[in-house]
């Protein structure tokens, strides 16, 4: 048990001295989004490549995680969809919860607790994820949205658009890059590697520290049926399909760790941003907070069972 709380307890503190600092106003809200651009734009980035780069590319680019994590989340989404859809929620609301039930927060939570967990290569993880839920679950979630919301879903379009948005997007833009490093067998220059290496470093607590922030001013407040439901599917069901698809394409102990632990942190951020933007603030804002505090057990749960 303090061997998991070794490594739960500094990421919960963290996100806690996170939340803190802005009940308290130790930075203001401006300040807190530098913070998370220093992250999104630079720290991951730099995370990525450091991860890739300088790995050859049969150790970055594992099929059976791509594929089993892929079809879990697929599965976790349309579950979460499907579910919210009979128990009769607004259509867009719906498939926001398929994207809160199988997308996890990878970046900002589930990276930093992996890298405590497994150490380096947690970086590998964090990148094929990236891969998976920009290539497959957001693009979903767009497509659907537009669907519920009465239009004719242009695939094609949309797709075209999400690409445009993913060539701008720097995590992509260095993932892409250090994979010409990884498949070129090409050395990375030593001050290169220490630079990426250092801003990668400061990349985890900061993450952490940010998305603590974002949670105050949150409130548990709504129909606790459907948030139970929520954290159900998010923090359950998410991270028993991962295991069962891992397994499915011959995934390793390790493999199926990393996979679990990442499934087990709450959902991302941005479920609650475009709960924003479509009208649904108080729902998708009252089960992220909900989720975010009950992971300290799913988290833990997968910890004990996998170390």
């Amino acid at each position: 048990m303090f061997a998991i709380l070794s490594i739960t307890a500094p990421v919960f503190i963290i996100i806690g001295m996170g939340y803190f600092a802005a009940r308290f106003d130790f930075f203001t809200r401006e300040q807190f989004a530098g913070m998370g651009k220093f992250v999104v734009r630079i720290g991951m980035p730099m995370l990525v490549f450091s991860a890739i780069a300088t790995r050859p590319i049969a150790d970055v680019l594992k099929a059976d995680y791509l594929y089993g994590y892929a079809l879990a989340s697929l599965l976790a989404f349309l579950a979460g969809w499907l579910v919210s859809r009979r128990r009769g929620q607004d259509k867009v609301l719906a498939v926001l919860n398929g994207l809160g039930t199988g997308m996890s927060n990878t970046g900002f939570i589930g990276y930093p607790l992996l890298l405590m967990a497994v150490g380096a290569p947690a970086g590998v993880f964090f990148a094929m994820n990236a891969l998976i839920e920009n290539i497959l679950i957001l693009p979903l979630m767009f497509v659907l949205i537009d669907l519920a919301k009465g239009g004719h879903a242009d695939i094609t379009a949309t797709l075209l658009r999400i690409a445009k948005n993913l060539l701008k997007n720097p995590i992509i833009m260095a993932l892409l890059i250090a994979l010409v490093f990884a498949v070129g067998n090409i050395h990375v220059p030593a001050v290169l590697e220490k630079l990426s290496a250092m801003l990668a470093s400061a990349t985890s607590p900061l993450a952490l520290f940010v998305i603590g922030s974002s949670l105050y001013g949150l409130e548990i407040r709504g129909n606790i049926k459907d948030i139970s439901f929520i954290a159900a599917g998010k923090l359950l069901l998410f991270p028993a399909l991962v295991v069962v698809c891992l397994r499915l394409f011959g995934a390793d102990k390790d493999t199926l760790f990393a996979g679990a632990l990442l499934a087990s942190v709450p959902m991302a951020s941005m479920y609650a941003i475009f709960g924003q933007q479509y009208g649904f603030e108080r729902q998708t804002a009252a089960a992220m907070l909900a989720v975010t505090i009950i992971s300290f057990f799913s988290v833990s749960l997968v910890l004990l069972l996998g170390h």
